[in-house]
Formats: C-alpha cells, structure tokens, sequence
C-alpha cells in the first residue's frame, strides 16, 4: 500500500511540474515525492557510505543554515556570499522564507543539505534559475550523483517544454549537456561547507572544483560550429 500511495505522490508532483515547471515550488515538490521513500534513501545512504570522503561528510554534516541576506551585500564584490546575495535579489528570492530542515541522521541531512544549497549550485555553476537553467543543473546533480531524484526532475521539466514550449527544446538541450559535462569533470560538490567559502573569489571556488566553465562552453561552441560547417556542405 505505502508503494502505491507513494507512486501516486510522485506521479501528482510530476504532473504539477510538467503544467508549470517555471513555479520552484513544483520542482521541490517534486523532490520532496522522489525522496520519500526510506528504502530508496537508505540505498543511497549506503551508497554513499561506501566512498570515505563521503562517509566523513555524513558524520560531520556540515549546513548553510540561516543566512543574513543584507550581510552577504555587504562581502567584498565578486566574492561567493556577494554573488549569492546578488543571485538571490535579482531572482527574489528570500533565504528566510526557505525552512532550515532538520537532519538528526544521514538520510535527513542529504535532502536538507540539498535543499537549502540548491541555489548555490546555480551560482557556482553559472546555470540560471530558467527552465532550461534547471534542468541544465539537475543535469549536473545527476552526473555527479547518479541518483534518480534529478533525474525525475529532469525528465518532468523536459515533458514541461515539450508539451508547452517545444521551441526551447534548442535552448534547453545544451544547457542538459553542459550540466553532464560540467558535472562529470568537477569535484564533488555534495557537503561542501559552503560557510567557510563565502568570502572567497567566486572564480577561486569554481577553480577548486574544477568547475572549468569557460572550457567547457567552448567545447559546446565548437562542436555547434562544426555541426553548422558540415550541415552547409553541399551534398
């Protein structure tokens, strides 16, 4: 029965985000449906135990919490707080009205680190808070995760596009290989004590991580270009 009522769950977050996967609200929902299922977070859980780095972070356990979005203004520019608190004005979004979610054990922290650091992801990978922005950056969880829950989210935001604004699937579908090849170039992101970054260049982070943005941008121009020059070839 709690199999059934879950895949009911999922299926009514997924249908929400396909009619507007504009609204955030849908995608954490959606999220929130993909990780209810405990035997599903045990599995990955266990997963990550078995990798040392990740089981270190699992004990630790190190959260954002509660941010002074003023505070963060006030961080010299180009620093990761004062991008993040710019990223945050411009989209409107208010730290404070996130719930700080508690995780007294492993598998509570990976969903509450994962959603209150979401919107760092987007800064520190450069994917904005568009359609075509978040499935680019659920692209980059799933490369560097495997795990299904960005997977769900992505394929619910593809059906979104497909079905209300097709057009975009060009727009779309190179910010998803982006986030793939983003994702499986870079450090791991998951656990970062995000904290203790705040007052770093932004572009000092990325580097850390290997977040070789610019490269791999021009790695996509070029394969475009190519595909233009042998498109206009003639036959």
């Amino acid at each position: 029965m709690q199999a059934i009522i879950k895949k009911i769950r999922v299926s009514r977050a997924a249908l929400a985000m396909v009619r507007d996967a504009n609204d955030p609200d849908r995608v954490f929902d959606l999220i929130e449906a993909l990780s209810a299922s405990s035997d599903a977070t045990q599995k990955t859980v266990a997963r990550m135990s078995r990798d040392p780095e990740l089981a270190r972070v699992l004990r630790e356990r190190p959260r954002l919490g509660r941010l002074d979005l003023e505070e963060l203004g006030r961080r010299p520019k180009g620093t990761l707080g004062r991008t993040f608190a710019d990223h945050l004005s411009e989209n409107n979004l208010d730290p404070n009205l996130l719930p700080v979610l508690e995780a007294p054990d492993a598998a509570s922290y990976v969903k509450a680190h994962l959603f209150e650091t979401h919107d760092l992801w987007h800064v520190v990978t450069g994917f904005p808070t568009t359609s075509e922005g978040e499935m680019g950056l659920q692209a980059f969880y799933f490369a560097q995760s495997g795990s299904r829950v960005p997977m769900g989210v992505f394929v619910a935001g593809l059906c979104f596009t497909f079905l209300n604004n097709f057009e975009l699937c060009e727009v779309a579908m190179p910010q998803v290989v982006r986030g793939w090849l983003l994702g499986r170039r870079a450090r791991r992101l998951f656990g970062t004590d995000w904290k203790t970054l705040l007052d770093r260049p932004l572009e000092e982070v990325r580097a850390t991580f290997g977040l070789e943005l610019d490269k791999v941008d021009t790695i996509l121009r070029e394969f475009e270009r190519n595909r233009l020059s042998v498109a206009t070839v003639p036959a």
